[in-house]
């Protein structure tokens, strides 16, 4: 397990201690292998969110972190993962990402910064819901950034997350501009704390931008 890891057991080498299961719509059985899970998904329920592996976190306000993980699946499928507040209302402190699984094991890792208050209990949620295609994690950590670390990249492994945006607190927009500046139109509205959205397709060229606006 890598040194100074924030994720209580991320190498599973103590079996599932540390981790829990959240919500109840989705049922499935856990066969711990070397230090792995693998999942063998029963009732995966209609949303991402209906079957969740968690963990809790200690996150501090201003502090940059590397977050990084190992997986795979018995055939491709996506794999939502958040570091959020534990909470009823959706509070993300790192963008959530969904990820591209294939048969073989790749590396997933990426960079944020902590930019609310401090949270002792923050949660780490990989939400496998709504596909019931088996798939298996390692080495799950969570460090503070070095300096080295924040003059490097670390957004070459993480999927198609391009293709999502984190929907803000606030009542939102999501507006299409031209490259000149000139906005076309709304795509897309909402009251705030709808979670992970999609992009929508489009045929024309142009810039999408989230913006908070007033009620």
């Amino acid at each position: 397990m890598k040194k100074n890891n924030l994720v209580e057991n991320g190498d599973f080498s103590k079996g599932m201690k540390g981790w829990r299961i959240k919500n109840g719509l989705g049922k499935f059985t856990t066969v711990p292998g070397k230090k792995e899970l693998c999942f063998e998904i029963q009732e995966p329920g209609k949303d991402s969110w209906a079957l969740q592996l968690c963990s809790n976190v200690s996150l501090k306000e201003s502090e940059s972190y590397i977050f990084a993980m190992k997986a795979k699946a018995d055939a491709p499928r996506t794999l939502n993962v958040n570091i959020k507040k534990n909470a009823e209302k959706y509070l993300p402190y790192a963008n959530g990402r969904i990820l591209d699984l294939s048969t073989d094991w790749q590396d997933y890792y990426w960079k944020f910064t902590m930019k609310e208050a401090d949270d002792a209990a923050a949660l780490l949620s990989f939400d496998m819901g709504g596909n019931a295609t088996g798939w298996n994690l390692k080495d799950v950590s969570l460090r503070i950034a070095t300096e080295d670390d924040l003059g490097r990249s670390y957004r070459g492994r993480i999927q198609k997350n391009s293709g999502y945006f984190n929907a803000p607190n606030e009542p939102w927009e999501l507006r299409f501009y031209t490259l000149e500046g000139k906005m076309r139109k709304i795509l897309d509205k909402g009251k705030g704390g709808e979670g992970m959205r999609a992009y929508p397709r489009l045929d024309q060229s142009g810039v999408m931008v989230v913006k908070e606006v007033k009620e």
